[in-house]
């Protein structure tokens, strides 16, 4: 999985569609395992989807979403995430928190009776998207 991030330098854009870079977050079972920034050059909208595609983008987080960005990214099978976070890293962190352990969280998904029923649930959510997007 790799998870892109808008940002303008060390920090989330407030505006997605004239962000400086994009950065790229390797994912490897649950675990970010590497980190890229790719300068986004796209004048055009249709220029970054290409972008990020090509970085081979899973999702996409920004603080903000235009109308015609956000139809540019569903068209391109990108997901959409809005966070308000600075740091690009705490972004991607949050939203794999929320992807793999839902709203719970590791600490309550210790504390419950059946820990892993919670963690087979979140692996077996990242299987059926990777499976989605591979049809």
């Amino acid at each position: 999985m790799k998870i892109a991030v808008a940002c303008d330098g060390l920090l989330v854009a407030p505006l997605t569609s004239r962000c400086e870079s994009f950065t790229c977050y390797a994912v490897e079972h649950g675990i970010i395992a590497g980190c890229c920034n790719v300068p986004n050059m796209g004048v055009t909208i249709q220029e970054s989807i290409d972008i990020l595609k090509k970085m081979d983008a899973d999702v996409l987080i920004a603080r903000s979403f235009g109308t015609e960005l956000d139809a540019a990214l569903e068209a391109a099978g990108i997901d959409r995430v809005t966070l308000d976070e600075e740091s690009p890293r705490l972004a991607a962190e949050s939203y794999l928190h929320a992807t793999l352990m839902g709203e719970t969280g590791l600490t309550g998904a210790c504390e419950a009776s059946e820990p892993l029923d919670e963690l087979d649930d979140a692996f077996a959510r990242i299987e059926y998207r990777l499976v989605a997007r591979s049809a």
